[in-house]
């Protein structure tokens, strides 16, 4: 073969394998930028994480102790109807650890060892993985009991130091919940949730009315300090009190005014499937 046939054709296979290295260079860009949210650098896996009350609660998903309210009580009766199960197979994502217990607050003394309190010790070291692993991501989904037992909201817009103790104060509760997640847990990603709208028994006409607590106010006043503490913070919101579910259809979707159906689940499902997965 003549040598500048030869070399012509060296040259051309050189080119034609640095063309197909680059496209497929392309092609794995493209492909790490489409990957589903379920995955990090196209293999890790997304780890969630859930802080909440007997709305985000089922039994056998709750750590041991914790205080369960599905499937026993409401309308819920497979863990695949949950809010959280639906968004954690939506979007491929995997479930870290579901730290809720029904009943629980945001407010009390955060120094004892109680499920019942959301900004205790207990409850913050429960949003870990089996093994120890920190979430990529972690919902804050609480407040609604602390609503039902009139915890006065109080004025702390999240900049304000909370010391460990007995504390009062939705707000400083939930400030010093945030502190805590931030402190175990400084690579998360932390979501703040706002409340739904919480239903009282109203008339035949209106069978729900807005339930207005001991401090006359509803769960909207609490769900507008929970966005003033995560905005002042810098944490995104996704904002469940208008997620869809209202007075208006709530026998549909609540079974009680205040813990969703199936179809309320999904409500809940969808809006936090457009805040997270982007």
């Amino acid at each position: 073969m003549p040598f500048c046939l030869a070399a012509m054709l060296l040259s051309s296979c050189a080119f034609l394998q640095e063309a197909g290295d680059n496209r497929e260079a392309e092609e794995e860009n493209e492909r790490e930028d489409s990957a589903v949210p379920g995955e990090l650098s196209g293999t890790d896996p997304v780890r969630l994480s859930i802080l909440g009350d007997s709305i985000s609660t089922f039994e056998g998903w709750i750590p041991e102790g914790n205080s369960v309210f599905y499937p026993h009580n409401g309308a819920v009766e497979d863990v695949s109807q949950t809010w959280w199960k639906i968004v954690l197979e939506e979007a491929e994502i995997t479930l870290c650890a579901n730290g809720s217990s029904s009943g629980s607050t945001c407010f009390g003394d955060s120094r004892v060892q109680d499920p019942m309190i959301g900004s205790s010790d207990h409850r913050i070291s429960q949003l870990a993985g089996p093994e120890g692993e920190e979430p990529d991501i972690i919902l804050v989904y609480m407040g609604s009991n602390d609503v039902v037992q009139s915890a006065p909201v109080g004025d702390n817009d999240g900049l304000q130091a909370v010391e460990e103790g007995r504390v009062e104060q939705f707000s400083d509760a939930y400030t010093l919940i945030l502190d805590k997640l931030g402190q175990e847990y400084p690579s998360s990603q932390i979501y703040c949730c706002t409340l739904l709208p919480l239903g009282d028994w109203g008339t035949e006409e209106q069978p729900f009315v807005p339930f207005v607590n001991g401090q006359n106010l509803t769960s909207e006043e609490y769900s507008d300090r929970i966005r003033e503490i995560a905005s002042n913070r810098g944490i995104p919101v996704i904002d469940l009190y208008h997620c869809g579910i209202t007075f208006e259809n709530m026998p549909e979707m609540t079974s009680d005014g205040i813990h969703p159906t199936p179809e309320g689940m999904n409500k809940i499902a969808d809006t936090v499937l457009e805040r997270i997965v982007k």
